[in-house]
């Protein structure tokens, strides 16, 4: 079964930036109010002269907020960018639940270039932990886990959990139930929200608010629904989600989702059955948002050369943050691109290694490939600015007779210059 680590993969989360800086004014002057210490009263017209001052540094602070900015401190290109990834419209993902109370998920930049899509999102109040004691007939709702199962967890850890790992590790019963709020690892782009976006690639923090921030690469190119639009709406599904663990002294039991779940039986391949009142998470709220199609500059590029003595042709399309390449060939200039028949005692089948770089010799991270006998499909992720020229290295043989350096020096390039 899917457990709850894996139901909360490569999230990411929004920012209720506005609503928390008023929260926390509100919950500054009434700390203030309710100290003992106090000698008198603030009036009326100064509480409200300090809520007025604090609400609009508190949206100061959010417009300026720029996600991009704080992840690019670890990724230049993203640096780069930032200043493109302001957002046209969004509605924060505000949800309520009676186990944890107002959450708020909310979408706060975004880059989009026509055929890549990075967003960053902030999530908070999400989960709570309590402490659970499962009856009889609860337990037997509850799947029993491994017996090799070992609690751990990275960083810190809340006292109900606490409570269960020292629990276990005493040999001792005890149980507890997180109830969590949290954006979907997919998000969804149109009016409807029809056009599926598959994560790539994502980062994490958290901000000093206590909030958590989450930025996420999308698979390059975009469905084809989303690629070229002037601008692209953005859905976030806003989840809940609770997840229980039991332990009786001996084995570990666990359930994902309510205890009312209903039996469901599920029939596998082979004929056999198996029922389960697990559930997956239920989505309460969605955050949306309108991103404007960057400004920033394009370039295509291409070169007539070949490769294995066979003439080809070869085309790529360059943003800050997305590189596309395509080779088509008058014949097979790659041949045996997957090698099906590993021979002469090979431990592992020759195949191709492509490096490419900008005129200065930075190599671009390859994104994906697919190469074929007579064409070649590579995408790369971009390093903030367009490059003058690209260089493609494409080397065939074994793992470990190549690496980056060795491509570069003996390997002659296809060279494609700008075309426009």
């Amino acid at each position: 079964m899917i457990d709850r680590d894996e139901f909360k993969a490569a999230l990411g989360a929004p920012d209720a930036g506005f609503n928390h800086a008023v929260d926390a004014a509100l919950r500054q002057i009434r700390e203030r109010e309710e100290r003992p210490v106090m000698k008198k009263k603030l009036s009326i017209g100064l509480l409200a002269a300090i809520i007025a001052i604090l609400t609009l540094t508190g949206a100061a602070l959010a417009v300026g907020l720029n996600l991009f900015d704080l992840f690019g401190r670890n990724d230049e290109r993203l640096a780069r960018i930032a200043p493109e990834a302001e957002l046209a419209t969004e509605t924060p993902g505000e949800v309520e639940t009676e186990e944890i109370g107002k959450s708020a998920v909310e979408i706060v930049n975004a880059y989009y270039d026509g055929k890549s899509l990075i967003v960053a999102y902030t999530v908070d109040n999400a989960e709570t932990f309590e402490p659970f004691t499962p009856t009889a007939e609860e337990i037997e709702k509850m799947e029993r886990d491994d017996d090799s199962y070992e609690p751990y967890e990275l960083g810190p850890v809340a006292p109900a959990k606490q409570a269960f790992i020292d629990a276990f590790h005493a040999g001792e019963p005890c149980g507890y139930v997180e109830y969590s709020v949290f954006p979907s690892d997919y998000m969804y782009a149109g009016k409807d929200g029809e056009i599926v976006l598959v994560p790539r690639v994502g980062d994490e923090m958290t901000l000093e608010d206590g909030r958590k921030a989450w930025l996420i690469e999308f698979a390059m190119p975009l469905p084809e629904g989303a690629r070229n639009q002037d601008e692209l709406e953005v859905h976030l599904p806003v989840l809940r989600f609770e997840h229980r663990q039991w332990f009786d002294g001996k084995h570990v039991y666990f359930l994902n989702g309510p205890l009312d779940s209903e039996a469901e039986t599920y029939e596998w391949i082979d004929g056999n059955t198996y029922t389960s009142y697990h559930r997956p998470p239920e989505q309460i709220g969605e955050a949306v948002a309108t991103v404007k199609r960057s400004n920033a500059e394009t370039r295509r590029y291409a070169s007539e050369d070949s490769y294995n003595g066979v003439p080809l042709k070869a085309e790529a399309q360059a943003s800050p943050i997305h590189i596309s390449l395509d080779i088509a060939a008058q014949g097979e200039a790659f041949p045996n691109p997957y090698p099906l028949d590993w021979q002469d005692g090979m431990d592992e089948p020759p195949f191709y290694q492509v490096v490419l770089t900008d005129e200065a010799g930075s190599i671009f991270k390859i994104d994906w490939e697919s190469i074929e006998t007579d064409a070649v499909r590579l995408d790369f992720i971009g390093n903030g600015h367009i490059p003058e020229r690209l260089q493609l290295y494409i080397a065939y043989g074994y793992d470990g007779d190549w690496d980056d350096t060795r491509i570069l020096a003996e390997v002659e390039p296809i060279v494609l210059t700008a075309a426009d």
